[in-house]
């Protein structure tokens, strides 16, 4: 299972870096660029939701295989895509396959490791270096092979995804209920916590969108650097978190480490859009540093607050509230930066992550 995250996560690293800069050569306004890419996380929440209430039942092989599909088809869209609207029917296709195989990586895992909360740090720090490793590359790709060729590149990857999906152990759980699924999916039988931590993550996505998707490529673009340049800048960050969210799943000061790490945050981004490109560029580096912090609180929190017989629908409705955050603030996010430039969506993304830091270490029982 880990071998097709870290090609998925391999290609999601390429197609961060490239798909961004790759619309902008292509004259798309960036406002257009911010409904485009506010529409992924909706379509990804609807089909993980969907995914993950039938896998709780059906198994999660299916799954994997249809992540690796849909790998291939929406790296041709890309390969193809010159207007807004091709573009948007990428994202489309894109956001279903990250559903998909986030509907079940989790559950996957939980389920061998018997519910331990670690192993979903460990699924991150290979998200993370993978990520990183296609951060990487992707400039170095789009010069050698232009984004064309980047794009038919990441299609490519895919089918090997699809083909380790094959060799995964199919494992039927029992015949699904619509009464039981339903039964699942029942916000008013969770407990108050679950249903605070809802709201929270939402807060999670709508931080996360003001400086998520297209919005850190673009800003160190508008600062002067090459593609090669935000490729390696973003890789070193997205590396930087895996390792410290390996390093500091060892800490069992849970709460602190949240509180810690969500004012390093938002320091951070009260910062970032008044810094210099050379100030910039290291604060985006830095910020690998702190959401390795970040990441071990969320995934702590995860497998807390879920039930061992719905985990992919408990941790699917958690999602649901962090992706409706993030779309909403993807898409207001080239409004702003057309309006006030990088400032405003920086300065709003630190400020509403607040809630979250402060609103978990109250809640929240070492």
């Amino acid at each position: 299972m880990f071998s097709i995250q870290v090609l998925h996560s391999f290609v999601s690293g390429v197609v961060g870096v490239a798909l961004p800069l790759m619309m902008m050569e292509r004259n798309i306004d960036i406002v257009m660029i911010g409904f485009v890419f506010a529409s992924m996380p909706l379509i990804m929440q609807l089909g993980r939701m969907f995914f993950a209430t039938i896998s709780d039942f059906l198994g999660r092989k299916p799954f994997f295989f249809l992540n690796g599909v849909l790998g291939i088809i929406s790296g041709s869209i890309y390969y193809l895509a010159h207007t807004p609207l091709e573009f948007l029917f990428g994202k489309v296709v894109e956001g279903t396959k990250e559903g998909a195989v986030w509907a079940v990586n989790r559950a996957f895992l939980l389920e061998k490791a018997e519910g331990h909360w670690k192993i979903l740090v460990y699924l991150r720090t290979v998200v993370y270096v993978a990520f990183a490793a296609g951060s990487l590359l992707a400039g170095f790709l789009v010069v050698w092979l232009f984004f064309d060729g980047t794009m038919l590149l990441c299609a490519l990857f895919s089918i090997f995804g699809v083909l380790l999906a094959l060799l995964l152990v199919g494992e039927k759980k029992e015949r699904f209920s619509m009464a039981k699924a339903l039964q699942f999916l029942d916000f008013r039988k969770k407990d108050r916590t679950f249903k605070i931590f809802l709201f929270l993550f939402f807060v999670i996505g709508l931080s996360a969108g003001f400086r998520g998707g297209f919005v850190i490529p673009l800003f160190l673009s508008s600062n002067g650097f090459t593609a090669e340049t935000v490729g390696l800048i973003v890789g070193v960050q997205v590396l930087l978190a895996g390792l410290f969210s390996y390093l500091f799943s060892r800490s069992s000061q849970m709460r602190r480490l949240i509180l810690l790490s969500g004012v390093l945050y938002s320091a951070m981004f009260f910062l970032l859009g008044f810094s210099s490109p050379a100030v910039a560029g290291a604060l985006v580096i830095t910020l690998g540093f702190v959401e390795g912090m970040m990441t071990i609180g969320e995934e702590m929190i995860l497998s807390k607050i879920c039930a061992k017989e719905s985990y992919g629908t408990d941790i699917g409705l958690l999602m649901m509230g962090l992706h409706i955050g993030e779309a909403s603030s993807l898409a207001l996010s080239g409004v702003l930066i057309s309006l006030r430039g990088f400032v405003a969506p920086f300065l709003l993304s630190g400020l509403v992550y607040v809630l979250f830091y402060v609103s978990s270490y109250f809640i929240l029982k070492d």
